[in-house]
C-alpha cells in the first residue's frame, strides 16, 4: 500500500512534454504528436508500473522496440521486463567493466545490457538462458544510485521489511486473544473446599442456554473472560510500524496509513514537505534516465517515418511537466501566488510550471476561451 501510494503521488496522471525549439508551430506539433503517441501506447500506465517497481524491486527496466500493433506514425513502444531479467548467467570471473547484466565501457558508460529470452523463474527458462545484448542507448534503467559506482539498485523498504512481519505477528495475537475470550462462554470457579460443594470434573463442560437462569453446581459462579484485546497499545504499536515502514521513503504516517485523522490542517501539511522533496529528486532522475532517452529515440522515429526535419530537436530545451503537489488549501495557495506575482518574487509562467502546466499553451486556451487575441490575454494578464 506504501508502494502504491508513493506510485500515484510520483506519477500521478503523467508528466507533460514542454519543447522550447523558436519556433511555436513546431512546438504545438511535436507536443501533440508526443500526447497522441503517449496514449496509444499507454505510455502514462507503464511509467507508473515504472515507479511501482523502481522502489518494490529497488530498479525498473523498459526496452525501446518496434511495435507494428502501435496506433501511431511513430511505431515505438517501451516494453517492460522484471529487473531479474537482465542476467548474466555465465558472469565472466575478474572481467573488466562487467557486473551481472550490463557491460560497460572504459569510462563506466553501460554500452549493452545483457536481457534472457525468458524469466529466470519461467518454466521455459530451463531451455533457453542465453541472454540477447540490448544496446543501452535502448534501455531505460531508472534505480536510486546511493553510492559510487553503484549500477543496479535494491529495494528501497529493505531497511523496513521485518517490520511488516511483526505488525502481522501483534494482529494475529490480537485476534487470537479475542477469539479466546469469545470461545469460553463462561468459566466456573470457586473458593471452597471439595468437601463443601458438588463435585465438578476439571475442564468439564456443560451447555448453557440463551437467554436463560441456569443453575451453577453449588459452591461454584459463573465468569466470563475479559476481552482486552486491542488494548491501549495496540493502536501506538501499529502507529509506529506504518511510520517506520514509511520512513525509507520520507513519508508521512498520515500518507503511508491514509489516515489524517489525528493530524491537524498545519500537521498535516508540514509533515509532508519532506516527502514532496524526495519527490522532485525522483523526478528528475525518472526526467533523465527514461523520458529524455525515450523522446530521443521517439524524434529520430517521427523524422523518419513523416521525412520531416526534427534532428534540430536535438538541442533545443525540452523539459517535462510533473503533475503538481496536491494543495489542501486551495485559498491559500492562490492568495499565496497572488502575492508573490504582485511584488515580483514569481512569474505566471513558474507558477503555470509549478502546478505541472505550460503558460503558454494555456495562454492560447484562455484567449480561445474568452475570445479575444492572445497578445490581448497576456496583456490583461
Amino acid at each position: 500500500g506504501i508502494i502504491q501510494t508513493h506510485a500515484n503521488y510520483l506519477v500521478s496522471t503523467g508528466p507533460k512534454l514542454r519543447v522550447s525549439s523558436g519556433n511555436k508551430a513546431l512546438d504545438v506539433v511535436i507536443a501533440d504528436q508526443w500526447a497522441r503517441w503517449t496514449k496509444a501506447t499507454q505510455f502514462r500506465r507503464k511509467l507508473w508500473c515504472m515507479a511501482h517497481a523502481r522502489v518494490q524491486d529497488g530498479e525498473s527496466f523498459g526496452v525501446l522496440t518496434l511495435n507494428p500493433s502501435v496506433d501511431h506514425v511513430v511505431k515505438l513502444d517501451l516494453q517492460l521486463y522484471e529487473c531479474e531479467q537482465f542476467s548474466t548467467p555465465y558472469l565472466p570471473y575478474r572481467a573488466a567493466g562487467v557486473i551481472d547484466g550490463v557491460v560497460f565501457d572504459e569510462w563506466g558508460n553501460p554500452v549493452y545490457y545483457d536481457l534472457l529470452p525468458e524469466h529466470p523463474g519461467g518454466q521455459w527458462s530451463v531451455y533457453n538462458n542465453e541472454p540477447v545484448p540490448v544496446p543501452a542507448r535502448y534501455v531505460c534503467h531508472w534505480f536510486q544510485m546511493r553510492r559510487p559506482q553503484q549500477h543496479r539498485g535494491v529495494p528501497e523498504l529493505k531497511s523496513t521489511m521485518q517490520v511488516g512481519a511483526s505488525s502481522r505477528r501483534w494482529r494475529e495475537a490480537t485476534v487470537a486473544a479475542a477469539e479466546s475470550a469469545a470461545d469460553f462462554a463462561v468459566i466456573l470457579y470457586t473458593d471452597q473446599t471439595p468437601e463443601e460443594m458438588d463435585q465438578a470434573a476439571p475442564f468439564s463442560n456443560f451447555p448453557v442456554e440463551k437467554r436463560m437462569f441456569t443453575a451453577m453446581p453449588m459452591g461454584y459462579k459463573g465468569s466470563q473472560l475479559k476481552a482486552e484485546h486491542p488494548n491501549a497499545n495496540y493502536t501506538d504499536f501499529h502507529r509506529q510500524q506504518i511510520s517506520e515502514q514509511g520512513r525509507p521513503k520520507s513519508m508521512p504516517y498520515n500518507l503511508a496509513a491514509c489516515d489524517s485523522s489525528n493530524h491537524n490542517y498545519a500537521s498535516g501539511k508540514l509533515d509532508r514537505e519532506a516527502y514532496y522533496v524526495g519527490l522532485d529528486v525522483e523526478r528528475e532522475d525518472g526526467s533523465d534516465l527514461v523520458l529524455d532517452k525515450v523522446f530521443r529515440e521517439w524524434t529520430s522515429e517521427l523524422e523518419g517515418r513523416l521525412g520531416m526535419d526534427y534532428g534540430r530537436l536535438r538541442g533545443v530545451q525540452v523539459s517535462w511537466d510533473w503533475p503538481s503537489h496536491p494543495v489542501a488549501d486551495v485559498e491559500s495557495e492562490a492568495n499565496a501566488n497572488g502575492t508573490k506575482l504582485r511584488n515580483g518574487s514569481t512569474s505566471l509562467s513558474r507558477v503555470y510550471t509549478d502546478q505541472g502546466e505550460d503558460f503558454d499553451v494555456e495562454v492560447v486556451r484562455m484567449a480561445k476561451d474568452y475570445g479575444v487575441p492572445e497578445a490581448e490575454m497576456r496583456r490583461a494578464l
